[in-house]
């Protein structure tokens, strides 16, 4: 289990000459995630999961080459049924 500092933490850790919401501020700017006790914890009870890992291959698990595979099976249905019917037609 990973324990997250808390911004207050960080902020003296860092050194900085900056007061604490203007570093805040320009932490955030950068993206940095700063965790808040309470809130963190809570949303880990409502989701389950871990924030920092999300799972990419419940994603990936339906796609051939970046496509859905429904959309890729109505595809060729739609294709085939436009080659059968121009080849019942010429005959």
């Amino acid at each position: 289990m990973v324990i997250e500092k808390s911004a207050n933490q960080r902020y003296k850790e860092s050194g900085s000459t900056l007061p604490f919401k203007e570093w805040l501020n320009r932490e955030k700017a950068k993206g940095e995630i700063i965790f808040q006790k309470g809130v963190s914890d809570e949303i880990k009870k409502e989701v389950g999961e871990n924030l920092e890992k999300p799972k990419m291959e419940d994603k990936n698990k339906n796609k051939i080459l970046g496509l859905d595979k429904r959309i890729l099976v109505l595809s060729a249905v739609v294709i085939l049924g436009a080659v059968a019917y121009k080849m019942y037609v010429k005959k």
